[in-house]
């Protein structure tokens, strides 16, 4: 009896399931359906959803639409609902707002809204010397951006797309408050912060090349371009030294860099940590010296930075600096990727790449990337968490050493007509004569110093920009006694007057008018005592609309795109899920039936959620998310893979592959996610420049 009691309440178990579970896609459905979509400027539904966005401080949310509420703070987003009868129009005054599955939140009162129509905004840079972010108000009238309060972040959400396009120019319809936002498990940091400028430190971390180029000796003068950099460095340490008030207030390090090549004992390393011990520091720098790899010419100058970015031991509440001092171009490819030594992909860069070691980027990083890194987005901490990024490039111009420039640039001019069009065998034919071997291996050198030297002033200048969020100190400094003396003149100067200013901040003294001031080594300190001066003054909802640069060009916000953790991870399972199911597939053959590549990809979206409904023309961008993705490996159809050759079709599924590593390398990016509010429903989400999506 007992037997068959269970017997029939295991099969009666099972039923329930199966009739919950083919519920599930229904239910989901209709709370979907509560979603409102966002319209086009023809009034056209979009695949966006329309988000709805907290701009007022007395704001709450309530139960229902005729119950008190709870307040919510401004800046909290949220998806617009319909009301169960299907209508997106307020009910007593009040929106429905809920989470991007259609799961109801709540109600808030409309004029306590603004519809966020797309996921973009307008980041604004701190406030610097000539480059302020200004609002044009509706109405009349302008708004100029004060320091950011600590605790808080400035975004300004682009409404809806602007009435016309103009590039840098574009007025963007805008709307700015300085809400609430904290980086991912950051509870408590500005508490521990408050009242700390008196104990405030200034850090500087040098990242050094340490390979071939810093063997290279100035013939006058019979020192290398490492003793320079030595030289500079102890430079800056000497007066410091002067100051008393130093002692425990300024703290030095730094690491090296050389290649990811065999012959490089190490890579990257941290050789001396951050500290405020001077003869320390100075011992570390006397020890230091560089190696001979004989290897291509960029080297893994992002091995170095991150080094000083991920390693070494900041302090929590200091102003920090990262200079970089080297030569060499940055390893940006994977490894065996490596793009040709004189920007020129013919037959003699690709017979000389054979007699070279080849590095590549081990951190697999972008510039940008490795600059966001190191100045993250986080909420409260950002402030004293973001790292300055400077750079000194040392080097000189290969034709100033020469005679007779203009006739030698003639003469490479002439050569390079002649090597370009030759193939692999006619360029070994012609080098068989010695004579032009020498003049070939010439020609080769000058053209690789000259494009390295200019592709590293490019990248150097690049860095020291700080993603265009502040201008760091950057230096094109030849190696020679006189220039490099002006140039540890130049920086101690800035040390020694930011160290003036700390001290200053470290007393509760005020500080002088940031208008008057053009170092950018104090640049972040000004930042700091600012945002601690605005962080108890009220913030205003401000609409209008805005552009990214100024009337003189600068950078003044930057554009980017808001993502949520959720929808990065279910686009990195549908793209992982694609190249899983379709690398089998390479040969054009297995790809001819659409209908059976229709039902794979079916799967691999009904696996992730997405729950869109497609046919054979429809892109894999519109089926996974409504995230303005850029990879064009999106913008493909089933009838379109299916007509690929092998050749395309391989390539395609790398650019997948590629897209999945992005992606991973944005989730583990901790520093990089921000929270709301218990109450709002992207509990995490980050902003990405358009250049950073995978």
């Amino acid at each position: 009896m007992q037997k068959s009691y269970l017997h029939q309440y295991k099969i009666i178990l099972i039923l329930f399931c199966l009739i919950v579970f083919q519920q599930l896609p229904e239910a989901r459905a209709q709370r979907t359906e509560l979603l409102v979509r966002a319209l086009d400027g023809n009034g056209q539904e979009t695949a966006l959803y329309e988000k709805l966005v907290v701009v007022s401080g007395v704001a709450t949310l309530s139960a229902t639409p005729t119950s008190t509420g709870e307040p919510i703070e401004p800046w909290a987003i949220f998806f617009h609902l319909k009301s169960n009868d299907g209508s997106a129009a307020p009910v007593n005054g009040k929106s429905r707002v809920g989470d991007s599955a259609g799961n109801p939140v709540g109600w808030i009162d409309a004029k306590h809204l603004k519809t966020w129509n797309t996921r973009f905004i307008l980041d604004p840079i701190e406030p610097q010397r000539n480059r302020k972010f200004v609002v044009q108000l509706n109405g009349g009238g302008r708004a100029e951006q004060n320091a950011t309060p600590e605790g808080k972040r400035r975004y300004a959400l682009i409404l809806d797309p602007p009435k016309e396009e103009k590039g840098d120019d574009t007025q963007y319809p805008i709307v700015v408050y300085a809400g609430n936002v904290q980086g991912a498990g950051e509870q408590g940091a500005l508490a521990r912060q408050r009242n700390e400028l008196s104990s405030v430190k200034l850090e500087i971390m040098f990242v050094i090349e340490s390979s071939d180029f810093m063997f290279m000796v100035n013939k006058n003068e019979d020192k290398s371009t490492l003793d320079y950099v030595k030289n500079s460095i102890k430079g800056v340490i000497a007066d410091l030294r002067k100051d008393e008030e130093v002692k425990g207030a300024v703290r030095l390090g730094f690491a090296e860099y050389k290649d990811t090549v065999p012959k490089a004992s190490f890579t990257s390393r941290l050789t001396c940590d951050l500290t405020d011990n001077f003869d320390q520091f100075s011992r570390s720098l006397d020890k230091m010296s560089a190696s001979k790899l004989k290897d291509d010419f960029p080297d893994d100058v992002l091995s170095g930075l991150n080094e000083a970015v991920s390693n070494a031991s900041w302090s929590e509440n200091s102003v920090k600096h990262i200079v970089l001092l080297g030569k060499t171009s940055c390893q940006l490819n994977a490894k065996g990727q490596n793009p040709p030594q004189t920007g020129i992909n013919d037959s003699l860069e690709s017979l000389m790449s054979e007699f070279m070691a080849q590095g590549y980027n081990g951190t697999g990083l972008s510039i940008s990337r490795l600059i966001a890194k190191g100045r993250p987005q986080g909420g409260s901490s950002r402030i004293r968490s973001a790292k300055m990024f400077h750079a000194l490039h040392f080097d000189r111009d290969i034709y100033k050493e020469i005679d007779d420039p203009d006739d030698v640039r003639k003469a490479i001019n002439k050569i390079e007509e002649i090597i370009r069009p030759l193939t692999r065998e006619q360029l070994l034919e012609v080098l068989k004569a010695d004579e032009i071997l020498d003049i070939i291996q010439a020609y080769y050198k000058i053209k690789v110093l000259d494009y390295q030297r200019k592709l590293a002033l490019s990248q150097y200048q690049t860095i020291a920009k700080n993603n265009d969020e502040a201008d760091g100190l950057f230096m094109e400094v030849e190696p020679n006694s006189i220039a490099t003396q002006q140039a540890i003149g130049l920086l101690s100067q800035k040390i020694k007057s930011t160290f003036d200013l700390l001290k200053k901040a470290r007393d509760g003294q005020g500080m002088p008018s940031q208008n008057r001031n053009n170092n950018e080594i104090s640049q972040p300190l000004f930042t700091l005592v600012g945002a601690a001066a605005e962080k108890f003054k009220d913030q205003p909802v401000i609409e209008g609309t805005a552009t990214t640069r100024n009337e003189n060009g600068r950078q003044i916000s930057v554009k980017k795109v808001m993502v949520s953790r959720q929808e990065l991870r279910r686009l990195r399972s549908t793209m992982d899920s694609l190249h899983t199911k379709f690398r089998n597939k390479t040969s054009k053959a297995d790809r001819q039936d659409v209908g059976s590549i229709l039902t794979t990809m079916k799967e691999i979206i009904a696996e992730t959620s997405a729950g869109q409904k497609m046919n054979a023309k429809t892109k894999l961008k519109d089926l996974i998310t409504d995230l303005p993705l850029r990879t064009a490996a999106l913008d493909t159809s089933a009838a379109d893979l299916a007509l690929m050759s092998t050749d395309s079709f391989k390539e395609w599924l790398d650019r997948i592959e590629s897209a999945v590593f992005r992606i991973d390398d944005l989730l583990n990016a901790e520093q990089d996610w921000l929270s709301l509010s218990d109450q709002a429903v992207n509990d995490e989400f980050t902003f990405l420049r358009l250049s950073e999506l995978p």
